[in-house]
């Protein structure tokens, strides 16, 4: 009983001390309001867990619930006229102080380290948490220290109500954690029947990992058209053509993010045009290619790589001269295949990538299948193959110049120190639409080693423009 009298002592004076405390900021007062709610919620649980208390102490409980009622309203009514611009965050760190008296582990530890003497009585004196000192509220090793001081205190004075310790709580968390677990299991349990549970869960069932997909594909596809209309009776000559050309691009490019690369490329080129002043043939092809490059990569260092590149072409229908029965080329007539070992550079820079492929040592292959087209591609009469050893580069490139112009080229040259060959193919594609485009294609080649033409050089060029379809995936 006198236990119980000396607390409301405490609690009387702890509340005339709130009142006397000249607050400088609206923290202070928060913390004032907050150890007044500690101090009373004590005192009256003590009350409801008591059976005999005599009726004076009743009556003093009753004037304490009043004076903290005024005290709380006098701390409001001064919070209400406060700026409100102040900083009106509680600090966390007083936290400890107003849950269940519980020991620390921080709280013993410091004590134990501690390289003076703790005068223990000491840290319980009011001004060793200063409300009014605000560098000690902001501060957070003197609040940390503090706090850890007052709750030492207290454990040590008033040992029978702390009846938990930081490692209780732990293991406290973990047990209800787990009930709410198991809790809200049973209650979806409760809302599904059991034909639901075997129409969706399969017990026993092997989990699979998904294997990651280091392939990615692309393509893109044009089929367009070129008209050109001469009146018959035009001074300057000429004639009307219709011209349709069709194209294929296929991608398919390995990347396992870490060493090694496999590049795919497949390309298709078919084109026709009408030839009215042809007494032969009423159309002729104007373009046929087909090509197919693979190169593996193993990486070097940064964007080097160590690579190893075949390439090879040919074509699909025959090529046939004006007014002649003639034809100049055919499918495998020429096969040309290139073979190098080298390195290759990569790099992308914003809307522009670019891949150089330098192959010193290369291995060239040229076959066809008509012996009579045999010296027109530098290959011997009377023979149908022609191997030749020596360097190659290759470059491709491509650049997104605007949301609706990309430019793409491919450089390839080869030489054997004797003779050398060389192209250079530009595309520039304007789309309109995502299903209709306008292209540009320049074509120059470079060779040698072929019969050259009376009033030509070594030098050959063909351009086109042509408009119609065209899809990219």
């Amino acid at each position: 009983m006198i236990k119980l009298k000396n607390r409301y002592n405490f609690a009387k004076r702890f509340i005339l001390y709130i009142d006397n405390i000249n607050f400088k900021t609206i923290r202070e007062m928060k913390v004032g309001i907050l150890l007044t709610t500690l101090c009373l919620s004590v005192v009256t649980r003590n009350f409801a867990n008591t059976s005999q208390i005599d009726s004076l102490i009743i009556n003093e409980q009753d004037v304490v619930m009043q004076q903290y009622e005024a005290s709380i309203d006098r701390l409001v009514t001064t919070l209400n006229s406060k700026n409100d611009n102040e900083d009106t965050r509680m600090n966390p760190r007083l936290i400890r102080l107003f849950g269940k008296p519980t020991l620390y582990n921080s709280s013993v530890k410091n004590a134990l380290e501690c390289e003076e003497q703790v005068e223990l009585y000491a840290l319980a004196d009011a001004n060793h948490l200063n409300l009014s000192n605000e560098s000690e509220l902001t501060h957070h090793e003197n609040i940390e220290s503090a706090v850890d001081n007052a709750i030492l205190h207290a454990s040590i004075t008033h040992p029978e109500k702390f009846a938990y310790t930081e490692n209780r709580i732990n293991e406290n968390i973990v047990t209800v954690s787990n009930k709410v677990e198991q809790e809200v299991a049973a209650n979806i349990l409760s809302h599904v029947t059991s034909s639901q549970l075997q129409d969706n869960l399969v017990v026993g069932t092997d989990i699979k990992t998904k294997k990651p997909n280091f392939w990615k594909t692309s393509g893109e596809t044009w089929l367009q058209f070129q008209q050109n209309y001469i009146s018959g009776n035009w001074s300057q000559g000429g004639e009307s053509t219709n011209t349709l050309a069709s194209g294929l691009i296929l991608n398919a490019n390995y990347n396992d993010q870490k060493k090694i690369q496999w590049d795919n490329k497949f390309e298709a080129k078919l084109g026709f045009t009408t030839a009215p002043s042809d007494t032969e043939h009423k159309y002729r092809t104007n373009s046929d290619m087909l090509r197919l490059t693979s190169k593996l990569l193993l990486k070097a260092i940064k964007s080097w790589n160590y690579s190893f590149q075949v390439e090879s072409k040919t074509q699909s229908l025959r090529s046939y001269q004006n007014n002649s029965t003639n034809y100049t080329s055919a499918f495998l007539a020429p096969l040309e295949t290139k073979v190098g070992i080298g390195m290759d550079y990569k790099k992308s820079i914003k809307n522009f990538n670019v891949s150089v492929n330098l192959a010193p040592l290369s291995y060239r292959y040229v076959y066809v299948m008509e012996k009579f087209l045999a010296t027109r591609y530098g290959i011997k009469n009377g023979h149908r193959s022609l191997q030749e050893y020596g360097s190659s580069t290759t470059i491709n490139s491509s650049w997104q110049i605007s949301k609706n112009i990309r430019w793409t080229s491919h450089i390839d040259g080869f030489t054997s120190y004797e003779k050398m060959i060389a192209n250079w193919e530009n595309t520039f594609d304007f789309a309109v639409s995502k299903y209709l485009s306008t292209k540009i294609f320049m074509h120059g080649r470079f060779d040698d080693g072929v019969r050259k033409k009376d009033g030509y050089t070594y030098f050959q060029f063909k351009e086109y423009l042509q408009f119609g379809l065209s899809y990219k995936w």
